[in-house]
């Protein structure tokens, strides 16, 4: 497999750990989520400073997916927020 199809898919993996462990409300999230959100920009800046066509193409590729997970982020950021405010709004 190349490895433009492959960083999609392990981020798009450890995304999904990252989203189970939060929905189970584990403290561990906020490890992955350093992980994920500054490990991938990270890593595209090292290919744009690696040169070249291919560490060009690898850092736009890096660059979308991480773009992709921050949306993923904000509709679970926003999903868990409505769950949460749920029950007290039927409390009142």
């Amino acid at each position: 497999m190349s490895p433009f199809t492959v960083l999609p898919l392990v981020a798009g993996s450890l995304w999904l750990v990252h989203a189970c462990l939060t929905i189970a409300g584990s403290p561990v999230p906020r490890y992955t989520r350093w992980f994920l959100f500054g490990g991938l920009p990270a890593l595209a800046a090292a290919m744009i400073l690696s040169g070249g066509m291919v560490g060009f193409m690898f850092a736009l590729i890096t660059a979308l997916t991480w773009l992709g997970m921050i949306l993923l982020e904000v509709f679970l950021t926003v999903g868990m927020m409505v769950a949460r405010d749920a029950p007290a709004k039927r409390a009142v």
